[in-house]
């Protein structure tokens, strides 16, 4: 037993060596000192309910004003298309011309047809001026013989022989007259002939019936047009609006008149347009149906067929936020600093719409928790508060 207490003390003193040598000396820490910060300059801000608007958002497609689908009135062949997609056309330019030999030649026929009807309406004219002095001469005879005859002077047979002939002649006259005014009744037909012929060969011709832009062309030359086919696609010069689709339980808060964002992100800012249409038939596909923003006349760089965002106000609900400021991103995470006591502390928390200067917090924080409104002070995770709270 004494050997084993002669052999184990050695060890001991060894072993209780440092710890007698510490207890000479003051304790060390590891790591850099807790920061104090002061509550003031970092702009404490309690998370609190406010009024927010509820938003619902579509997407759309900037259009013109106005959309003219240029058809075909006639049968024939593309001849010629003159403009590309994205030309600008004015009013009553030619853009496209289609085949119309026949058309053409019903032209020529009516046109011949009219020149017929115009000298026999002369030479029924002509015969009808001479019938009439035909017809006064006779009368004039007539009259004479009438007043020999009273007194004797003439037979009753050479009275009714100029008679005859006076009554002949009137007849004569009243025929030419009914010729003339059926040659102007053929004019008048040969006039129509000749406009509708004319109306259809100008169906081979399409212009442009405003100044705008093309935005697409369906057709080329060589294709066969059928009445009603598209040709092209113009859009009018001016002012622009978006076109987009809303789901058909919205209908209640979608009303004419309304302001809404839209966001075209190809232009930067956003802005504000209104409400000018809402169509009130629903698509039986996609179960909505189609409103009309019209857009400001001073937006810049907007062309039909952007993509744009349109952002519609449909009630006001409270919500939960703090400060757009006091959220910090680190990938896909959001961050606050909230303030737990005397320190700080880093909190995960989950962000809705941010509206103006305020943020919804849907989960991580609850109403009266004070945050960092000034993240970029210096506030770390575990600082000291150095002012009361």
């Amino acid at each position: 037993m004494a050997f084993t207490f002669r052999t184990s003390m050695p060890w001991v003193l060894l072993t209780a060596l440092p710890h007698l040598v510490a207890c000479g000396h003051p304790p060390t820490t590891d790591g850099p000192p807790v920061p104090v910060l002061g509550a003031d300059a970092l702009n404490l801000a309690p998370a609190r309910e406010e009024l927010l608007d509820t938003l619902y958002r579509t997407s759309g497609t900037v259009r013109g004003r106005s959309t003219a689908v240029l058809t075909s009135k006639t049968t024939g062949y593309v001849r010629t298309i003159a403009v590309t997609p994205g030309a600008r056309v004015v009013a009553g330019q030619l853009l496209a011309v289609l085949e119309a030999n026949d058309v053409a030649a019903g032209v020529r026929r009516t046109r011949a047809g009219l020149e017929q009807s115009l000298e026999a309406k002369t030479e029924a004219e002509n015969a009808l001026r001479a019938a009439q002095v035909a017809a006064r001469i006779a009368k004039t005879s007539h009259d004479r013989a009438a007043a020999l005859f009273a007194e004797k002077a003439v037979s009753r047979q050479e009275f009714d022989d100029t008679e005859a002939r006076w009554r002949s002649a009137a007849a004569q006259e009243a025929m030419a007259e009914a010729r003339v005014r059926s040659s102007a009744a053929r004019i008048d037909q040969a006039k129509a002939e000749v406009g509708e012929a004319q109306a259809t060969l100008d169906y081979a011709r399409i212009t442009a019936p405003f100044a705008g832009r093309v935005i697409e062309r369906r057709a080329d030359p060589g294709n066969l047009a059928t009445p009603g086919m598209p040709i092209l696609v113009l859009e009018q010069d001016g002012r622009l609006r978006v076109e987009t689709y809303v789901e058909e339980s919205r209908a209640a808060s979608v009303l004419l008149g309304d302001a809404v964002t839209v966001d075209v992100g190809a232009t930067g800012a956003p802005a504000t347009g209104q409400i000018s249409e809402v169509v009130p038939a629903v698509d039986v596909a996609s179960r909505a149906f189609l409103v009309k923003v019209d857009l400001p006349e001073e937006t810049q760089g907007l062309r039909p067929g952007m993509f744009a965002r349109v952002t519609f106000r449909t009630g006001q609900k409270s919500r939960l936020v703090v400060p757009t400021a006091a959220i910090t991103s680190l990938g896909a995470l959001d961050r606050v600093f909230v303030a737990e006591g005397d320190r700080l502390r880093l909190r995960m928390v989950t962000r809705g719409e941010t509206q103006g200067p305020w943020t919804e917090i849907l989960s991580g924080l609850g109403p009266g928790e004070r945050v960092v409104g000034a993240p970029g002070t210096g506030a770390k995770d575990g600082a000291r508060l150095g002012a009361k709270l």
